[in-house]
């Protein structure tokens, strides 16, 4: 009997470690990662491009000064959400990342574009018209971020990855 009791609270101790571990935590720190991105006016379905990474301006550990980034939040409870990123003539990312920090998609930019249209479950079916070719389809339950990163080692690569945040999409789409 005290074995079965001692086999109890250890399985259920390890079923609660699992929850916390793969639930609880990340969908915790992506939230507060979003609190702070409003905090800064980061608005929502919008590209916003970070200052070039310098010891003054990083704000998280260890960004790389070689890459361009680029960050939108977005979340598809309101409705689908159109993320597009021209290509580069280098190394270059459109990664999507859910609200529990789970990376769900990822495309090279290294000369082509990408676009992908995120829907929440409850849209399956849906297909908004005027998407662009060969629109990738991810389904997404609410709020997350979409990441692009750019090789840009000089302050005019940095200049150029700049610049075509201007043709990239973030938008909700009705």
């Amino acid at each position: 009997m005290r074995w079965l009791l001692a086999l109890l609270v250890f399985a259920a101790t390890a079923a609660l470690g699992h929850f916390v571990v793969l639930q609880a935590i990340p969908a915790k720190i992506m939230a507060t990662a979003m609190e702070r991105m409003a905090e800064r006016g980061v608005p929502m379905n919008q590209w916003t491009a970070s200052p070039r990474m310098t010891p003054q301006t990083q704000t998280i550990v260890r960004p790389s000064p070689d890459l361009s980034y680029a960050i939108c939040r977005f979340d598809t409870s309101e409705g689908p959400v159109l993320i597009t990123a021209p290509g580069w003539e280098g190394y270059g990312s459109l990664s999507i990342f859910d609200r529990r920090t789970n990376n769900v998609f990822v495309s090279s930019l290294d000369g082509q574009d990408a676009a992908v249209l995120l829907l929440h479950p409850k849209d399956k079916g849906a297909s908004p018209e005027g998407l662009p070719d060969a629109t990738e389809t991810v389904f997404l339950d609410g709020a997350g971020l979409a990441l692009i990163r750019r090789l840009a080692p000089s302050q005019d690569a940095y200049d150029r990855a700049f610049s075509l945040i201007d043709g990239a999409a973030c938008d909700a789409v009705r």
